[in-house]
């Protein structure tokens, strides 16, 4: 007892000041999982993330396989993703290709999701490893004309990623080319660890311009994301003690006990009943 006494000074302040952290933090850290924000970034801030609010549950198969085959003027096919579940470890795959219905090249679809990042080799490296050659690596921004993110007042675009690769015969000539493009969904740290991968690629020209496959793969960005999420503002500043007095005389009665906490660690070591008297 005379250590903590000694020390309780201390304790107590630090005790405190994280109180106080944690009361005058934005509320939407802790109690908002709803609000996920769209990146090109998995393990940082790219500064350029989109918060949106999720209308499609990555985290469940059957509500994955639901996602509709037909996304406007696209058809989709389903393909076995058994092998990738299995070859990265991830928990939820979608894989589709979609073509639309003035034919052209099919897009390629696939939705990832896992709770370990070791499940996301960056595309750059699966491409790699799988025999292409990086040709341009840039980033590219999507604008979503549908109705609700066009009356929106947060965010009308999403950024993604871009990769053309391309694969060489022995002979080093070029034997096919892809566009990829592909972004992370990442939520609220506090209430869920599970990352989402949204990828798209389509074939390209092998020597002329690429531009096709791209406009393509945008136009079914610009039409699948809105069945996926809804746009969001990042919410303002509004402190987590606020939020507790929104509750009440409940939220009064655990304010009043985390106050007590530091001042208990202050005062008790210098009673009668601490020192045994």
């Amino acid at each position: 007892m005379t250590f903590f006494r000694q020390y309780s000074v201390i304790l107590g302040i630090f005790v405190a000041v994280g109180i106080t952290v944690l009361l005058l933090s934005s509320s939407d850290l802790i109690f908002s999982s709803g609000i996920t924000f769209i990146d090109t970034e998995l393990n940082r801030s790219s500064g350029e993330e989109v918060y949106v609010r999720t209308k499609l549950d990555f985290s469940s198969q059957e509500h994955m396989t639901a996602f509709p085959l037909s996304v406007n003027d696209w058809i989709g096919t389903e393909y076995d993703s058994t092998r990738w579940k299995e070859d990265l470890g991830a928990d939820i795959i979608l894989l589709r290709g979609y073509v639309p219905r003035s034919f052209s090249q099919p897009v390629f679809l696939l939705i990832m999701q896992a709770k370990t990042e070791s499940s996301f080799h960056p595309p750059p490296v699966c491409y790699s490893a799988q025999g292409y050659e990086i040709q341009d690596k840039s980033k590219e921004t999507i604008t979503i004309t549908e109705t609700s993110w066009a009356e929106s007042e947060g965010s009308k675009t999403v950024p993604v990623n871009k990769l053309v690769v391309i694969k060489e015969s022995q002979e080093g000539d070029i034997i096919e080319r892809r566009v990829v493009l592909y972004c992370y969904v990442k939520g609220n740290q506090f209430t869920t660890d599970t990352i989402t991968m949204i990828r798209t690629e389509a074939l390209a020209p092998i020597e002329d311009s690429y531009e096709t496959s791209l406009i393509n793969q945008k136009e079914f960005f610009n039409q699948a994301i809105p069945l996926m999420f809804e746009p969001a503002k990042q919410s303002e500043w509004h402190p987590i003690v606020m939020e507790m007095v929104d509750w009440g005389i409940g939220g009064y009665v655990v304010l009043a006990i985390l106050i007590c906490i530091p001042l208990g660690i202050l005062i008790y070591p210098r009673t009668p009943w601490a020192s045994g008297e």
